[in-house]
């Protein structure tokens, strides 16, 4: 009994170990693309909403804007600290070209 519950026990631990590594830098690369097309789509949808005058509806907008933008920063710090230089001017720039 005391074997399967060690077993039980360090399977379950290096399971959570390895759940909580940092992901790789493509990954983080490839969010940063995303983050930076999704929140140029909020940011037209929320000027719209606010051309129109749908103000509730444009408040939630800049929501979604400012969490983008936490997701953003996250991926931003994490590429800096694996030495990619200016990672979100390259996002942008990736964006554009395609």
């Amino acid at each position: 009994m005391k074997k399967v519950l060690v077993v039980v026990v360090g399977s379950v631990l290096t399971l959570s170990a390895m759940s909580q590594t940092t992901p790789p830098k493509k990954v983080a690369e490839k969010d940063l693309r995303t983050d930076v097309k999704a929140i140029k789509d909020e940011r037209a949808e929320r000027n719209t909403s606010l051309a129109h005058g749908h103000f509730k509806a444009a408040k939630s907008d800049q929501k979604e804007i400012n969490t983008i933008r936490k997701r953003m920063h996250a991926n931003k710090k994490f590429l800096k600290n694996k030495g990619v230089k200016a990672p979100v001017q390259k996002a942008k720039e990736e964006v554009k070209s395609n």
